[in-house]
């Protein structure tokens, strides 16, 4: 699972950064007000400790429960292959599942990785203060920004002269989630990203 082991490598990296979090809070505090990302990092910073211990000691979802939930089709698209079990040197409970349109170039592909457990929940905290961050680039060849649709916040990236898009984010503060749409655009990976029943992982979770 090379995809999952790039992603968890760079959120566990980001999170190293909290073992500083005491000298970096007092120096963000003496920055000016306004600067949304600082006021944002010393916020979310606050919530990690506690959801650390709130996840460590949640019960990961099992390979059949991720499997159950990942869906055989996406609309109009098949899915043509699958990965789920844990992921890598992080020993994380993950899925990923490849979804194809027959007659197109279209690909749609889904990781998820469940944030319980000891390593899961310090690659959810960190992603979650990283995630929330605010932040807009572009150039002629890509167009990132934070972005929230349908009540989730995104870190999106859109690929222009592939037509890729790709979008981060983590759901219900538990479930990090990574889309990435071959041959689509922004609004065909969202609607695609909208047919996942992202519910019915909270409810397997009870």
């Amino acid at each position: 699972m090379k995809n999952i082991l790039k992603f968890s490598t760079g959120v566990l990296l980001f999170f190293s950064l909290i073992s500083c979090f005491g000298e970096a809070k007092e120096k963000l505090n003496k920055a000016k007000e306004g600067v949304s990302n600082a006021t944002t990092f010393v916020k979310e910073a606050k919530k990690v400790e506690g959801r650390i211990e709130e996840l460590k000691n949640a019960t990961p979802l099992t390979n059949e429960q991720l499997k159950k939930w990942l869906p055989k089709n996406l609309g109009d698209l098949v899915r043509t292959g699958f990965k789920v079990g844990q992921a890598g040197m992080y020993q994380v409970n993950s899925v990923e599942g490849t979804y194809k349109k027959t007659d197109s170039k279209q690909i749609f592909n889904v990781m998820l990785i469940d944030g319980a457990g000891p390593t899961g929940s310090m690659m959810t905290a960190g992603y979650g203060m990283f995630g929330n961050m605010e932040m807009e680039t572009e150039d002629e060849y890509k167009h990132l920004q934070t972005v929230t649709v349908d009540g989730i916040k995104a870190q999106q990236t859109y690929k222009k002269k592939a037509n890729n898009t790709q979008l981060m984010f983590a759901y219900q503060e538990r479930f990090l989630i990574t889309v990435n749409g071959t041959s689509m655009n922004v609004e065909e990976t969202w609607e695609f990203t909208r047919k996942l029943d992202l519910e019915a992982l909270v409810k397997f979770a009870e």
